[in-house]
């Protein structure tokens, strides 16, 4: 799962240029706007649910995994995932 959680990640950020990784699903911008995007993009094998493996794809997913899982059961659902740009919002407030 790692394989292609690495794989994913290196296919979204296959352009060099900051315009090109604006673009991407996971660039934190788009994890602010676009949560729903974003959550489809890292769950690989579309059950609803994000396991820590999808979501090393997005390294600032994958730091916040423990806080969005709320209810502890080892994945994160859409509605816990929704939490995400409230979060994010408050670590990089200036």
């Amino acid at each position: 799962m790692l394989a292609f959680a690495g794989a994913l990640s290196t296919s979204l950020l296959a352009n060099n240029s900051a315009g090109d990784r604006m673009q991407s699903p996971l660039h934190i911008a788009n994890l602010q706007h676009n949560p729903r995007r974003a959550f489809e993009t890292l769950d690989a094998n579309r059950d609803g649910y994000l396991t820590g493996d999808e979501t090393a794809a997005s390294r600032t997913v994958h730091l916040h995994f423990g806080v969005l899982d709320q209810d502890r059961d080892q994945r994160v659902s859409i509605v816990e995932f929704h939490r995400l740009p409230g979060m994010l919002e408050d670590v990089y407030a200036e």
